[in-house]
């Protein structure tokens, strides 16, 4: 093992503890054990920590565990890697983002009215943004783009195929039971006849609120909450009521019991597991609490679990609907964010609701393309589709590891990060003198594209916040990006 000389003793230090440990950890305990003592020992910035290979042989753990500890612990800024160097103890981080407690304070439902300014936002982004950080969607690097084409070969070529007519409504028969086998591990599982296959998350979500509310309606929402679950609340002239979010556990149940106590919740529209675009997850028991509660207030639980496949957790979380003993929760999901957002392919499970949203799908677009769900099915009928996401999975942490090693580089000591548990965004709170809309219209002069936080909420609480996605694979040109996000910050600040 190679050492830096200064401090020797410590890094000696640093190995016998780790032998005295138990064999076997996961990689989260792993990192977890390598934060704490990195901690302990106060190793500084640029010192060298023991190599993957050293902490493999002495803690009898796989290369590919310590990878992904190590991957974990880039990810959180804590340490940074160098090429055919190794890896070391990383710059301090800026400020972890931590949310206010929210007290007895009871939001109140307002009207939605963002679509015009998200869709300027994004037509001007698309028109001058020369590197887009507001983009939420899987680059071509990260995706199985030649086993999907053979996937789609062999759906094309396939004579007896009945993917060239009409689909049936509730989907290709191949895609519906592969879907099914995805929801084995949740215990009960689903049946073929509780999935319906949609164009998208999006209008799985939209066909649930269809089926669960009618204008005028409170809709439960997180606050912050992705901007096209507001842009639906808006088309359907629904209120959204939003509950505030916990950078680190998701939704403050206890927000959510007042709020459902003085007010009358058509539907809820949540996601437990990496929330766009903070990134937090909920634990499993504030999971189940949170349906259990649903349930006995008789209030639909409409799950977006778009990004759940990129939680960085393993294993991979269940959502709420494996907890769901009363089909109260309505399931919505897509392989957009792991497959390819051109796709637009996702599926719902309705609960009670499931034959109301068959109905509803029927007579608004009939069905979804059968050509593309059969080359899906016959993806997943590989197997590789596990494979396929945790790799992808590693190389978003790496990805994120060096945009955080970036952030921490260049940007305001004041700003604060929510530090994500999966999917694909960095939510950041910046001084409070800094409008997040005007430093979106500077940025874009300069080819920035990002997202200011006020199209997150309906009220303006966010409006020194952005969300930055790391879907784009790094390069030291997004770093010089960076730096000049992170100049123009300086200038706004001090002009």
């Amino acid at each position: 093992m190679q050492f830096l000389i200064k401090k020797p003793d410590q890094l000696l230090t640093f190995v016998s503890v780790m032998k005295n440990e138990h064999a076997l950890f996961r990689y989260e305990e792993v990192a977890a054990k390598v934060a704490s003592i990195i901690k302990n020992l106060n190793l500084n910035a640029g010192d060298r920590i023991p190599s993957v290979r050293q902490v493999s042989k002495d803690l009898q753990v796989s290369l590919a565990t310590v990878f992904q500890a190590y991957h974990l612990l880039e990810a959180k800024g804590l340490i940074i890697s160098r090429p055919r160097s190794g890896y070391f103890v990383n710059a301090a981080a800026k400020n972890t983002l931590i949310q206010k407690p929210a007290g007895k304070y009871i939001p109140l439902p307002s009207q939605v009215t963002l679509n015009t300014m998200i869709a300027n936002m994004l037509k001007n982004m698309r028109e001058f943004g020369a590197i887009n950080f507001a983009i939420v969607a899987p680059v071509n690097e990260l995706l199985p783009i030649s086993r999907m084409s053979k996937a789609l070969r062999d759906t094309l070529k396939d004579p007896t195929s009945d993917s060239f007519q009409y689909p049936l409504i509730e989907g290709h028969p191949r895609l519906v039971k592969q879907i099914v086998r995805q929801t084995f591990d949740w215990g009960t599982g689903l049946a073929t006849d509780e999935v319906l296959v949609t164009n998208g998350c999006i209008e799985a979500i939209n066909l649930c609120l269809d089926a669960v509310a009618k204008p005028g309606d409170i809709i439960l929402v997180e606050s912050p909450t992705p901007y096209g679950i507001l842009q639906i609340l808006e088309r359907l002239n629904l209120l959204a009521l939003e509950i505030t979010l916990h950078p680190d556990t998701g939704l403050d149940l206890a927000q959510l019991a007042l709020a459902i106590e003085q007010h009358q919740v058509a539907a809820c529209v949540l996601t437990t597991i990496c929330n766009s675009p903070i990134g937090c997850a909920m634990p499993r028991e504030n999971i189940i609490r949170l349906v259990e509660l649903l349930s006995q207030h008789h209030i639909p639980l409409i799950e977006d679990d778009a990004l759940g496949d990129l939680s960085f957790s393993h294993p991979r979380p269940l959502p709420a609907k494996a907890y769901d003993t009363t089909n109260n929760v309505l399931y919505c999901t897509s392989f957009s964010k792991t497959l390819g957002s051109g796709f637009r392919i996702g599926w719902v499970s309705g609960g009670r609701y499931h034959e109301q949203i068959k109905r509803l799908k029927y007579i608004s677009n009939f069905f979804t393309n059968g050509i593309l769900q059969d080359a899906i099915g016959r993806y997943l009928e590989t197997g590789l589709y596990n494979a396929h996401v945790k790799n992808m999975k590693t190389a978003l942490q790496q990805n994120l590891a060096r945009y955080m090693g970036s952030i921490n580089r260049h940007f305001p000591d004041e700003v604060r990060i929510a530090a994500p548990k999966g999917g694909f965004s960095i939510w950041l709170e910046l001084p409070a003198t800094i409008n997040a809309s005007e430093l979106h219209r500077r940025a874009l002069q300069e080819g920035i594209g990002i997202f200011p936080g006020q199209i997150f909420s309906t009220s303006s609480q966010y409006k020194n916040y952005i969300r930055i996605n790391y879907c784009l694979i790094w390069t030291t040109k997004i770093d010089w990006y960076l730096e000049k996000l992170a100049m123009l910050m300086k200038k706004y600040k001090s002009s």
